[in-house]
């Protein structure tokens, strides 16, 4: 092998070498932003289902002489949006983050799940909207 050869096999091999470390570093870092975006989904879906329980309680018990109170809620959207489900047999606000694949349920309220009917869907990428009639004790989400 003369000394032209062997310098670009040196040349090839370092190529190599120094394309290997960057796409390993690159990849890792890729994995350190997908996790630290799961978290924030995570947190995200915790808190929308935490504020629409409240929501709901306040909606409820607020406007005593009212047949129907609205309520519009924003929900922070720090990353894509998620469906936001209410369930109409026991109270229970669904949420699901597409990106974990993390579904989060939560009880609304132990005092409304026999008297209020709830039914509706909604995202949270738009304004999220609480309807409550007073006179059939029913709450919809839209």
């Amino acid at each position: 092998m003369s000394k032209g050869q062997s310098i670009i096999v040196q040349f090839v091999i370092f190529f190599v070498i120094g394309f290997i470390i960057f796409i390993s570093i690159g990849v890792f870092f890729k994995y350190q932003a997908d996790l630290f975006r799961q978290s924030i989904l995570s947190s995200s879906v915790n808190l929308t289902s935490s504020y629409l329980s409240s929501a709901t309680i306040a909606i409820v018990d607020s406007c005593k002489e009212c047949d129907f109170v609205n309520l519009t809620i924003n929900a922070q959207n720090t990353t894509t949006g998620y469906p936001i489900e209410m369930l109409i047999k026991d109270l229970t606000l669904k949420t699901y983050a597409p990106l974990t694949n993390e579904l989060i349920a939560t009880t609304i309220h132990n005092l409304l799940v026999d008297t209020l009917q709830a039914s509706g869907s909604s995202g949270s990428f738009k304004p999220i909207i609480l309807t409550f009639n007073r006179t059939n004790y029913t709450l919809r989400i839209d």
